[in-house]
Parts: C-alpha cells; sequence; structure tokens
C-alpha cells in the first residue's frame, strides 16, 4: 500500500510539472492595445469587439491627415469620440460650418448622438479612438463626389467603394490629378479630392517626403508643370 500511494504521489507530481511546464510556454493573453502606425492607405483599425455587428460593443480607431474636412454625415448609434493624437474639431449641422466647430486636443471626449448631422476637422495628423454599440456605420448628408486614379467615383456612405459617376457638378474639380501645388502645409503633388456639391471640394496633396495633407482650392497655390 506505501509503495502504491509512493508510485501516486511521484505521477502527480510529475504531471503537475508538466502542467506549469506547458502554461509557462503560452504567452499570457494581451489586453493592452498599443497605437500603431498608420499606412497612407488605411483609415482605420478596429482595436475591439466587431463594429459592424448590432448590439455588440467595439472600439476603433481613425486617424486623419492634416486639413482633412469630414463632412456631415449621420450615424445610427451614439458616437464617442477620444483624441489619442493630434487636434480635431467638431461640430453639428446639416451644412459645414466652419465657424461651428469646437476644438478638441489630446484627452478629450466628443459624443456625436445617434442621426444627429455633424462634421468635423483634422487640424493636424489626428487618430482617434471610437467607441460604441454597434452597428455603425455612416452616411453622408450629400452625397460626396471623390476624383481618383480610377476615374470619378460617387459615395454616399463612407464606407462604400463608390460607384462610377459620368460627370461631376460643374466646378467641383478645377485642380486635376498630377496638378503641381503649394499652400501652408508644404507643397506637392494632387493625388486626390473629394467634392460635397454647393459646399466645398477638398484636395489631397502628397508631399516629396510622402506625407499628406488636404486643402481647399483657395489655400492652393497652382505651380508651372516642370
Amino acid at each position: 500500500m506505501r509503495v502504491s500511494a509512493l508510485l501516486i504521489l511521484m505521477i502527480l507530481a510529475v504531471v503537475s510539472v508538466r502542467s506549469q511546464q506547458a502554461g509557462a510556454q503560452q504567452p499570457a493573453e494581451s489586453h493592452v492595445v498599443p497605437l500603431k502606425k498608420f499606412s497612407p492607405d488605411h483609415r482605420f483599425e478596429t482595436v475591439s469587439g466587431d463594429p459592424a455587428k448590432s448590439g455588440e460593443p467595439f472600439v476603433i480607431r481613425i486617424h486623419a491627415e492634416a486639413g482633412y474636412i469630414i463632412m456631415p454625415h449621420t450615424h445610427p448609434i451614439d458616437e464617442n469620440i477620444v483624441v489619442l493624437k493630434g487636434t480635431w474639431a467638431l461640430g453639428m449641422g446639416e451644412r459645414y460650418n466652419p465657424h461651428a466647430l469646437e476644438p478638441m486636443e489630446v484627452g478629450t471626449f466628443g459624443l456625436s448622438p445617434k442621426k444627429m448631422a455633424h462634421f468635423a476637422l483634422s487640424k493636424t495628423y489626428t487618430i482617434l479612438q471610437i467607441h460604441g454599440i454597434g452597428p455603425f456605420t455612416t452616411q453622408w448628408v450629400v452625397p460626396v463626389y471623390r476624383l481618383t486614379d480610377k476615374g470619378v467615383l460617387l459615395q454616399t456612405s463612407a464606407a462604400e467603394p463608390g460607384h462610377p459617376a459620368p460627370t461631376s457638378p460643374p466646378g467641383c474639380f478645377v485642380l486635376k490629378l498630377g496638378d503641381r501645388v503649394s499652400g501652408s502645409s508644404g507643397e506637392g503633388v494632387v493625388v486626390e479630392a473629394q467634392c460635397t456639391p454647393g459646399q466645398l471640394t477638398q484636395y489631397r496633396v502628397e508631399k516629396p517626403d510622402g506625407d499628406h495633407f488636404w486643402a481647399q482650392r483657395d489655400e492652393l497655390n497652382a505651380k508651372p508643370p516642370n
């Protein structure tokens, strides 16, 4: 009996040691998500949950380049905004009004109630953290025309790629892709543009170092071609 008891104790000890070793080999699950560097082609990342699922809590991070204006839009849910990096500004209304913008510095919280039209300005390169209860979608109040290397695209929602438009409203795109321009944020080449008819057109400019900024036509000076 003593031998059997001793054997059982030895087996339990071996099992315990192996269990501890197996546990040590498995990395602990991280509960911390650091800030990441975004590539110019990606505007957001999902930090937690699924923003597309109804009733699902989510956290996403959005980056916006300097000068970018987010034209009036709505969400079906409350949008909770925290500035993680840079300088942001938020305003309410169905038409972009720079005088209605409220500045938001790092650490500032902003609330956009569900179905309320609002707009924003990224004063510098900015990273925002958004949380809420899905589904999270973005619907433009006025459909947006985008000038891209694939032609002119009409977009009703920020999530959709847009569909080809045969023409754009008169006066939308005075500058064209490839035009050389300069402004307060530097100089470079127009690589994209976005027009909200009857309100404004903004141009995305790529600088020689690969950075980007946005500006309206009257903020830019056209430079002669090389």
